[in-house]
């Protein structure tokens, strides 16, 4: 691959064996910067963690630290004068912080979701954006309002857009960081008449208004994001100046969909933080914990259990990576990949947490920092914390009804006669070494013509799996996932076309964004196979142990115990999070 839409340019040398690669090293320095969170002094220790999860207090102190770092100069694009090229760098970031504490990710990260339509947009508030997120003011993003659900073509926030100033009436919840926020991005009517070009977006900076004309509602109790600051916002003739408007009037809607294209991908980072924190706890469980005189991490069920539970991890770390590598080298296809990204990702880490609150059993249920003398807080309170932090992920940017109604929506795109795509590009896409520069958000749009790629190329990624001699572990389920992904679209066709979707439809949603999980981890495989050292050390069991669970979740047979001994006995022996992802992107060593 040498480039992309957009003039963006791509560098694909890979990094030298054993070398960290510049381009990511931020990454590591701030996973470095952030420290052992079972230390006192780290800047987000486990302890405090649950201390202020117990109180659902604010992590004040924490924000500060990392606003010290600098994290919020990679939400700014390096063209506005931030430090983000490459996306994969704040979202590994974002990672690794929602690692120790997803709460803190997610407030943080908040301001990345408020900033982003000024990117997609362009135009004259993208410098001043840049200032406000770069200088680690908070902006939030007011979309969703009360009673209104998903529905963002129902908002009646209205903006008065005069010559010189823009008045804003009405109200948004829940609203992450409503009440912190220096400034928000508001979803606003500006127009009576029902349509697609009634809707616009407002900046609403704090400083810039009356503040007698903006009031705020209580804080939602929520069951998980305790300690952040979720409340609604309240505009009373709020007035705020004419180039305060982010796009043209009555493109809104259109921006704001195209701006979740983005952030989908982006929050599923903050599923992939809580499953590496939640594997880790069972993990350390099952070497430390003994049963009947024998190591708990000796019982068939329990390496059983575990597998399962990694192969969760890592398809989620997959389609996370996946998702950011096609927002810069396929953003036409964003529209279809990020709903499939977002609802698979998030749904994959809520099947990991269930089955890993089986496996932890009575621990898995430990709130807070009781029972701290019995059982080390790191596998106790913190599963809990976690597991309840990340369920929110299935809800915002788009809920995983609205995320498999757009795939649904896509299904004719998918069904349409295409060449099929040219393999060396598809595995391009999933080469960790590759380089980009920019986010091409010109090239974003509402529908694909072909949907995607990836899913395309599935009879072709198996074709070259056989052809690379892959076992019968791997080619066994990877048929089998190309087969029902064939069988979903035949059924598909076979669908009436009518205004409401039929609800069967739904259901082959599901089943290809499945096959999608399938076709990213086959060509992530394919595209590092042979690499030094191997993913885990066993190259070949992850990958099968990944399209057996797959496979598993389509209706196929459980994962291979032999498959489940390896990868559990891999992981164990994993110094680190559990990751594919060459060592130079990942943590600290």
């Amino acid at each position: 691959m040498t480039g992309t839409s957009d003039d963006v340019r791509v560098d694909a040398a890979p990094a030298a064996p054993g070398a960290a690669s510049t381009h990511l090293s931020a990454v590591r320095d701030f996973d470095r910067f952030l420290g052992d969170p079972r230390e006192a002094g780290a800047v987000v220790s486990t302890v405090r963690s649950l201390e202020l999860d117990e109180r659902s207090a604010f992590p004040a102190e924490e924000i500060a630290a990392v606003d010290r770092f600098g994290l919020q100069r990679w939400y700014v694009p390096a063209a506005h004068g931030g430090r983000l090229t490459d996306a994969l760098e704040p979202l590994l970031m974002i990672r690794h912080l929602a690692r120790r504490d997803f709460t803190v990710a997610a407030v943080h990260g908040k301001t990345f979701l408020g900033a982003i339509c000024a990117w997609v947009a362009g135009g004259e508030t993208t410098g001043r954006m840049a200032e406000l997120a770069g200088s680690g003011a908070p902006v939030s993003w007011g979309l969703t309002e009360r009673g209104r659900g998903s529905d963002l073509s129902r908002s009646t926030t209205a903006a008065a857009v005069g010559d010189a100033r823009v008045r804003v009436d009405g109200g948004k919840w829940p609203i992450n960081n409503a009440v912190r926020c220096r400034a928000m991005t508001v979803l606003a009517r500006t127009d009576d008449r029902p349509g697609p070009r009634s809707l616009s977006l407002v900046l609403v900076d704090k400083h810039e208004a009356d503040s007698a004309t903006i009031s705020y509602e209580p804080k939602v109790r929520a069951h998980g994001l305790r300690g952040a600051n979720l409340a609604g916002i309240r505009f009373e003739g709020t007035v705020v100046g004419r180039s305060s408007v982010i796009g043209p009037v009555g493109h809104g809607l259109e921006i704001v969909l195209k701006s979740l294209q983005l952030t989908r991908p982006f929050t599923t980072a903050l599923s992939m933080g809580a499953a590496d924190q939640a594997l880790a706890i069972a993990l350390e469980t099952a070497a430390t914990e003994r049963v009947g005189g024998r190591p708990l991490a000796d019982l068939p069920i329990a390496r059983r259990a575990l597998a399962d539970a990694v192969a969760d991890a890592l398809l989620t770390e997959i389609l996370m990576f996946t998702g950011v590598r096609c927002a810069h080298a396929a953003p036409d296809e964003m529209a279809l990949v990020s709903a499939l990204v977002k609802f698979l990702g998030p749904d994959t880490t809520d099947l990991l947490f269930r089955d890993l609150s089986r496996f932890l059993g009575a621990r898995a249920q430990v709130v807070g920092l009781a029972g701290v003398d019995e059982i080390e807080p790191a596998l106790a309170g913190a599963f809990q914390k976690a597991a309840r932090d990340s369920r929110v992920v299935g809800i915002f940017d788009g809920n995983s009804v609205v995320n498999l109604n757009m795939i649904v929506n896509e299904i004719p795109n998918l069904l349409r006669p295409a060449d099929p795509p040219v393999l060396d590009e598809v595995l391009a896409l999933l080469r960790p070494e590759v380089r980009f520069d920019a986010l091409p958000t010109g090239s974003l749009r509402l529908v694909t013509r072909q949907g995607s790629r990836l899913l395309r190329a599935l009879p072709q990624l198996v074709d070259a799996a056989a052809g690379a001699g892959a076992p019968l572990e791997v080619l066994a389920p990877a048929r089998f996932v190309a087969a029902e992904y064939a069988a979903a679209l035949a059924q598909a066709d076979g669908l009436p076309r009518q205004s409401q979707p039929d609800p069967l439809a739904f259901h082959l949603a599901e089943r290809i964004a499945l096959a999608f999980g399938g076709a990213s981890a086959l060509a992530f495989w394919l595209a590092r196979r042979g690499a030094v050292p191997a993913p885990l050390g066993v190259d070949d069991a992850w990958i099968a142990a990944v399209l057996q669970r797959v496979a598993q979740r389509l209706g196929g047979p459980a994962v291979d115990p032999d498959i489940a001994d390896a990868v559990t006995g891999a992981a164990l022996r994993v110094s680190g999070p559990v990751t594919v992802l060459p060592s130079w992107i990942g943590a600290a060593a």
